[in-house]
């Protein structure tokens, strides 16, 4: 199971090289999406959420249109510091800014001390209490997914965000490798800093998946499973979804050839798991 402490500690004794290796080798290798189903109200929300399945599409985003104030802010500028080094806030705040623009994000839910199937706020928050519906995906590589760290406090990132801009345009001009080992160690930071939450948000047990999008203008996008590394499994189906939207669920398992279970309260256990039973396709 993925540790944040010996992924720190991998970076501090082997670089780049060596996180890089530890977070490859030791992946999920199921991840968990909720989304959210209604029984009335929100059609829109139910159709576009049915046709991102059927296409075996995951809708990305903006991090600005994702419910965290504080996505991609985890790390703050030091004003004084910039301003110390002769150096214009302003400008900080634009790179800062066109880095965080150059990206979409979708989040998952992994295991950890709680399956996600068992995890009872995500299935309230994400899942419309219950309404909703769990996706499982299986990892096929891994290599756009990042662990989200959770930390109490805000890290200034002045000193990384200049030292990896300045490398990044040398690298553009032809100065340095686009393989340079600090260039590499900086891009290693910054992405990293794209996965720091508040510690209120720990029982999401995230993972996220960045995908390079520089052009985009709109807020998101449906992206393909597979071109982000995963692929759909199985749709588990919320205890309270209604009849008319897993009808359209099972349809999708059915024609998509995946499992699909229906959600359960698991009435026998002393402990507050649920159950989930397989749906014979018609």
């Amino acid at each position: 199971m993925f540790s944040m402490v010996e992924y720190v500690s991998a970076f501090q004794k082997e670089g780049v090289t060596g996180a890089e290796k530890y977070r490859m080798d030791n992946a999920p290798k199921s991840i968990f999406k909720f989304m959210p189903f209604y029984d009335r109200g929100n059609p829109e929300v139910n159709k576009r959420n049915i046709e991102t399945l059927s296409e075996r599409k995951v809708w990305a985003s903006k991090y600005y249109s994702l419910n965290d104030p504080y996505e991609f802010n985890g790390m703050y500028l030091d004003e004084m510091k910039i301003i110390n080094s002769g150096n214009e806030v302003e400008t900080f705040n634009g790179y800062k800014q066109y880095i965080n623009d150059s990206f979409l994000i979708t989040s998952f839910c992994v295991e950890g001390e709680i399956h996600p199937l068992n995890n009872m706020p995500m299935w309230a928050y994400y899942g419309n209490n219950h309404h909703g519906i769990c996706v499982e995906y299986e990892v096929v590589d891994p290599i756009c997914l990042h662990p989200v760290s959770y930390e109490e406090k805000r890290s200034p990132m002045t000193s990384v965000l200049g030292n990896f801009v300045t490398l990044a345009l040398d690298a553009v001009s032809g100065k340095i490798s686009p393989q340079n080992p600090d260039l590499l160690k900086y891009q290693f930071l910054m992405l990293n800093m794209m996965c720091v939450k508040h510690r209120s948000w720990k029982q999401e047990n995230e993972f996220r998946i960045l995908y390079p999008a520089t052009r985009l203008k709109e807020n998101g996008k449906r992206l393909s499973d597979i071109e982000m590394g995963i692929k759909m499994k199985a749709i588990y189906i919320g205890k309270d979804c209604n009849i008319r939207n897993k009808k359209k669920l099972v349809d999708i398992a059915t024609r998509l050839k995946i499992e699909i279970y229906q959600m359960s309260v698991n009435e026998l256990s002393s402990y507050f798991d649920m159950s989930f039973d397989s749906i014979t396709y018609r």
